[in-house]
């Protein structure tokens, strides 16, 4: 029971703060024009707003390495007293009775299934694994940790800034509670805005639409981010609405400071910038607004960029690497990765719409069957509100084909909902007709249906678990039966020691590891120790062929391989080894040679440490213009060059030798010969040596790993043993004789 008093208390508190600051800042936005919200509007906007405050603050704290305990206490009852003091706003008028029941009825029963699932112990696959990591970490070390072995990481996290002291002190439920807080408030904002409107029944209907859709309710009651996306996007346009009233400058701030705001939660959401520019400059027509605008949403932006600067050599990580070129995640990953993004495992595009709102097998969720009216919303163009409603949620969704999966739409949501609400409103029978689609609404969408109808495996509510929120069921014993990998966490937990390092071959449930686990993907270090792995047992990654250049005996100084042909998507170029030669015998190999290549600088090395488990690539599709760069220091006689590579280089690779000769590169020869090449050794017991030299001394295979079969059936020839098993993984470690090639 403390645990779940802990994680209820870690929520209210950082809720609390966020509205406090909020009150706070709404006091200086609105000093000397009077108070242009209502009170029906006031605490949702107030929370909101005050969320982006008290992010900027947290950020403080860890960037200053004083994310205490101590710390956050003192600073938010100092918020929240001097929010206390300040007086709210009037009431407005009521609600009609007919909508206050309809409308009470159903979000309270929604309410209380969402809060029981909030409140139980977090097991959502992205919640208990990324997102929470690093909260988990910045917790532990009380400051911001640089985890360049994870690109994660990279990413803005200005949600999960948020959930740190509420995790401090309530562990994982806490942070699902503080999102569970952002969906309530949306759902407030938007009945907020139909009542400012004149609209009652549009802002009940839109609210509704939103807060039952089953995507929604599942991610909005876990440690996710994408419904506190769509809480900041309403409440930064809601504040434009109510600037464009009263044209005050200081009104601009909570919208300026709110679109930054949802670049700090997710890149995708820089759109609002775009629109609260676009809206001011139109409405005000004078650079002074859009001063504002800019200069606030900066104050929000500036910390996220200049911290991935400092930490990854790219400010907008883990993305554009291929302007901002660093050595911890490769352009081909994220590449890859973006692809997948775009089209999951759909074969036809045309299928999404359905999938997006009946099936959710393939984009994991669903937003609810009445979504297949959503085009009804053009209707609401005629309309003021609709055209700018309309508006953003076009914007929203243009950037979601960037990621398909179901979840990505709630950003849109809210603007759609609404416009669908207010083109039904202008037809006859109006408030049956909304009565009718947010019925049947809330029967599709009730958990129990969802299965009726949708694939029975979709991400989705599940049922009522309120022995675990009340932890009447004990953490351990809802974690074993719920938690995907429960039994992988428990492992590794025991069986790696603090500070140890486990390359996995897929995700788990992190957040509840201390260990640091390297995900194969998740940068360019993974990336390569599952190169190594993966070549022990894969022929076509194995070095087995050689490119052989021969040409008249030279004394060069400076000699390069230039690759000048153009691979498809996908197709890279990889070096194991680079060697010379003179008359028969292998130019040996000085720690004073100067080694260059392009693209990948940072790998070049492994061109030339005669490990035949590790190979230079250009992680990247080859392009005109790759070359791997040696200077000797001296000149040295060469007349032969040999590149040791695999039978991935299948592709027509034009490849010439060239030296370079008073600052000019000067071609030597194009022509080379391809010969067999036999590896020397075990690369088995090479790749699990290369992995002991770079500190990471336990791998974790995935039953579903293509490959296991070969770890499983013989460890001792990796140099490996078998020190735990769950019931879908086998941890290994490194044996001392394991650390000799």
């Amino acid at each position: 029971m403390l645990q779940a008093l802990a994680a209820l208390f870690g929520a209210a508190f950082t809720a609390a703060a966020c509205y406090a600051a909020g009150v706070l800042l709404i006091a200086r936005a609105t000093r000397g024009v009077g108070m242009p919200l209502k009170r029906f509007e006031y605490a949702p906007l107030a929370f909101l707003t005050g969320a982006a405050c008290l992010q900027l603050l947290i950020f403080g704290t860890l960037a200053l390495r004083i994310g205490y305990k101590g710390v956050w206490i003192v600073l938010f009852a100092a918020l929240i007293w001097a929010g206390l003091r300040r007086p709210l706003a009037g009431r407005g008028n009521a609600l009609p009775r007919a909508l206050k029941i309809a409308f009470g009825m159903i979000f309270g029963v929604f309410t209380a299934i969402y809060l029981v699932n909030a409140w139980a112990p977090e097991t959502s696959p992205d919640g208990a694994s990324y997102h929470l990591e690093f909260v988990a970490r910045f917790v532990r070390a009380h400051r911001f940790v640089k985890t360049p072995d994870n690109m994660y990481a990279s990413l803005s996290e200005g949600i999960e800034t948020l959930y740190v002291p509420a995790f401090a002190f309530g562990r994982h439920s806490a942070a699902a509670l503080v999102h569970f807080a952002f969906l309530v408030a949306l759902a407030m904002a938007m009945l907020a805005y139909g009542r400012r409107i004149g609209k009652a029944w549009v802002g009940a209907a839109g609210a509704l639409l939103v807060y039952l859709s089953p995507v929604v309710g599942r991610d909005g009651t876990t440690a996710y981010i994408d419904v506190a996306v769509a809480a900041i996007a309403f409440a930064m346009f809601y504040w434009l609405e109510v600037w464009d009233e009263r044209r005050a400058l200081g009104l601009l701030i909570p919208p300026g400071l709110l679109a930054g705001f949802g670049y700090a939660a997710k890149y995708t959401a820089f759109v609002l910038v775009v629109y609260a520019l676009a809206f001011v400059a139109w409405r005000a027509r004078r650079l002074r607004p859009m001063l504002v605008i800019a200069g606030c949403a900066s104050l929000m932006i500036a910390p996220w960029m200049i911290k991935d600067w400092m930490q990854y050599r790219n400010p907008v990580a883990p993305l554009a690497n291929q302007i901002f070129r660093n050595p911890y995640i490769h352009v081909y990953t994220v590449q890859d990765w973006s692809a997948w993004l775009r089209r999951y495992d759909i074969a036809n595009l045309w299928t999404l719409p359905m999938e997006v709102t009946v099936h959710g097998a393939h984009v994991q969720g669903l937003i609810g069957p009445m979504f297949l009216l959503a085009p009804l919303a053009l209707l609401a163009w005629r309309y003021r509100a609709g055209r700018r409603l309309l508006a953003l949620g076009f914007l929203f969704l243009a950037v979601y084909f960037t990621n398909i999966g179901a979840r990505f739409l709630i950003p849109c949501l809210p603007f759609f909902a609404l416009a669908m609400a207010l083109a039904l409103a202008s037809m006859n029978g109006a408030r049956v007709l909304l009565a009718l689609v947010v019925g049947m609404h809330a029967v599709a969408s009730w958990p129990w249906m969802i299965p009726r109808y949708a694939n029975p495996y979709v991400w989705r509510i599940q049922g009522f678990p309120l022995a675990g929120a009340l932890r009447t069921m004990s953490q351990e014993a809802y974690l074993r039966k719920y938690l995907y990998g429960d039994d992988i966490v428990r492992m590794v937990e025991a069986k790696i020691p603090p500070g140890g390092r486990v390359f996995s071959t897929d995700g788990f449930a992190t957040s509840y590891t201390s260990r640091e686990v390297l995900v194969g993907y998740e940068s360019a270090f993974n990336s390569l120790i599952g190169d190594m792995l993966y070549m022990g047992y894969t022929g076509d990654y194995q070095p087995t062929k050689a490119a052989v250049f021969r040409f008249a005996g030279r004394s060069v100084r400076r000699i390069r391989v230039l690759q000048t042909a153009q691979g498809k998507y996908g197709q890279m170029w990889d070096v194991d080894e680079l060697r010379f030669y003179d008359h028969g015998a292998e130019v040996e190999r000085k720690p004073g040679w100067k080694l260059r290549a392009w693209p990948d600088p940072w790998e070049v090395q492994l061109a030339f440490d005669n490990s035949e488990a590790t190979r230079w690539r250009t992680w990247e599709t080859a392009s005109p213009g790759d070359y791997l760069d040696v200077d000797f220091g001296d000149p040295t006689p060469v007349d032969q060059v040999v590149i040791e590579t695999s039978n991935q280089s299948t592709w027509p690779m034009h490849l010439q030798v060239e030296t370079n000769i008073q600052g000019q590169w000067q071609k030597i020869t194009d022509q080379f010969e391809i010969q067999p090449h036999v590896f020397r050794g075990s690369i088995r017991r090479q790749a699990t040596y290369e992995m002991h030299r770079r500190g990471v001394d336990y791998v974790l295979v995935m039953d579903s790993m293509w490959g296991a079969d070969d770890f499983r059936d013989d460890p001792a020839s990796w140099g490996l043993e078998a020190i735990g098993r769950s019931r879908s993984a086998t941890l290994y470690k490194v044996t001392p004789d394991g650390v000799t090639p």
